[in-house]
Order: structure tokens, then C-alpha cells, then sequence
């Protein structure tokens, strides 16, 4: 009896604490974002927020994004292929990346927040503005500029980003 009393108190103050936790995990400021500029796609460099800068991963996650960005954004395909994992790489080879990022510029990027889904497995939560011609934007968006917001998957030992599913971006125009 006293065995059951004493497991019942235990777990229940358990569940508690995983509850106070994960409240206190929602309501951590996540820090002021850039403004988003009046034109063009702002600056390249990847900022975490308050937030995201507390994750163990998170200089390693800025590191990936930014050569990830950078890479779009001056055209270097090499480099772009380094960063996300080697399905992609096959389903968007050099040829048809430089035709669908000839005009694209990225920039205003953060890092809101960073989550383990699986050792090994990262959920990284991003913002970005995009700037590129309309006929170079995807098809249901034929803007100059885009405003996404999109969860990248990052896998591996070193990371790098998998193949992402269209639930996992939001965009619209700026």
C-alpha cells in the first residue's frame, strides 16, 4: 500500500513537472525579430532568436544555414549540394538548381527555434525572405518576393538537411 502511495505521488509529480516544463518552453520570448525591409530580401546573415540560441546545436544550425543560404545566393551549386542530404542532390541536380535560383536572393533569415525530434533529428523552425523573378517563383506564388516560413529537418553526423515536405512551408507574399 505504502509502495503504490509513493509511486502514485512520484508519477504524478512527474507528469507535473513535464507540464510546467513544457509551458515554460511555449512561453520563452523568442526576441525581436528583424523588420522585414520595405524592398529587396534584406540582410543574408542567419540570427537565432533568444530562443533558438539556447539549443546545444545551435551554432552548428546557424553554420549550415548560412551555408546553405549563401550558397543560393551566390549561385554555388557545389556548395548548396554539401549542405542537404544526398537525396536531394539527386532530385534537383546542377542543371535545374541554377535554372530555378538564376534570380533568386535570400536574406532577413532566422532561426526561431530548435527542437530534437530523434537523436540525431532537428527541427529547425525558419524565416526567410525571398526575392526572385516571378517566373522563377514557385507556381502558385508568381511573386517578386516571398516571405516563407518553413521547418527544416536536419539529419546526420554532420548535419544536413533533408528533403522537405510542402506541409512544412508556409509562404506569401511580403
Amino acid at each position: 500500500m505504502t509502495f503504490t502511495l509513493v509511486l502514485v505521488v512520484a508519477l504524478g509529480a512527474a507528469v507535473l513537472v513535464g507540464v510546467l516544463r513544457l509551458a515554460q518552453l511555449r512561453s520563452v520570448p523568442l526576441g525581436a525579430p528583424r523588420a522585414i525591409p520595405t524592398s529587396g530580401a534584406g540582410v543574408a546573415t542567419v540570427e537565432l532568436s533568444a530562443d533558438a540560441a539556447t539549443h546545444s546545436s545551435a551554432d552548428a544550425v546557424r553554420t549550415l544555414l548560412a551555408r546553405h543560404f549563401d550558397a543560393i545566393n551566390k549561385k554555388q551549386y557545389p556548395t548548396w549540394a554539401t549542405t542537404v542530404v544526398p537525396a536531394r542532390v539527386t532530385q534537383q541536380p546542377e542543371t535545374a538548381w541554377k535554372q530555378a535560383y538564376a534570380s533568386t536572393i535570400d536574406g532577413n533569415i532566422r532561426i526561431s527555434r530548435i527542437d530534437e525530434q530523434a537523436p540525431g533529428k532537428l527541427v529547425v523552425l525558419v524565416s526567410f525572405i525571398s526575392t526572385q523573378r516571378p517566373d522563377s517563383a514557385p507556381d502558385d506564388l508568381k511573386e517578386p518576393r516571398i516571405c516563407w516560413r518553413t521547418a527544416f529537418t536536419l539529419v546526420g553526423d554532420p548535419m544536413l538537411i533533408d528533403i522537405s515536405r510542402s506541409a512544412s512551408m508556409l509562404r506569401g507574399r511580403c
